[in-house]
């Protein structure tokens, strides 16, 4: 795995092994997919029933939703009320103070859309995935549990390189000649 810049200043993404994109353009580009929204909304369509729609109208709302994140991180640098602080929080809501390679979530207004992240220092995050969240508990769908094991795998691997602000994080680029 390696950890890549995004057209966003100071967020970086993973890109895993064997995977052409890093975790936010492929997330992009899948929330894009016609074809994997109607399968993903055809599998849980069971959960949409929470929010009373079907899955023809998910498909139309997460089309929206994602042009609304695309062009909200596109115009985030040029913006001095939004910020990626104020735009990731925490995965756990009852973290209130400062925790080493925070587990961080990102969602925007009403929307089951989530990206995940590691915060590495102030205004600097490293998104893991993530997904369409449908449940109020992560571990209540296959696809938000698998985020849960890569928010894990990514923390790890930045441990392992003793990254643990945004310094060590440049120091492991210049280390593997990124």
């Amino acid at each position: 795995m390696k950890i890549v810049p995004t057209f966003v200043k100071n967020l970086y993404a993973f890109r895993y092994d064997g995977e052409a994109l890093n975790e936010l353009d492929r997330l992009l580009d899948l929330w894009n997919d016609l074809a994997y929204l109607t399968e993903f909304f055809v599998t849980y369509e069971t959960h949409l029933g929470y929010f009373g729609v079907g899955a023809e109208e998910a498909i139309t709302m997460t089309l929206h939703d994602v042009d609304e994140l695309d062009e909200f991180l596109a115009n985030l640098e040029s913006s001095s009320r939004y910020s990626l602080e104020l735009f990731f929080r925490p995965l756990n809501d009852f973290e209130y103070k400062a925790v080493p390679l925070s587990r961080q979530k990102a969602k925007r207004r009403k929307s089951w859309l989530r990206l995940y992240a590691i915060k590495i220092d102030a205004e600097h995050f490293v998104i893991t995935g993530g997904t369409i969240k449908l449940t109020h508990r992560m571990v209540e769908m296959e696809p938000t549990r698998n985020e849960l094991a890569k928010l894990e795998k990514c923390r790890d691997y930045l441990q392992l390189n003793d990254v643990f602000d945004a310094d060590s994080l440049f120091d492991l680029f210049t280390e593997l000649g990124q």
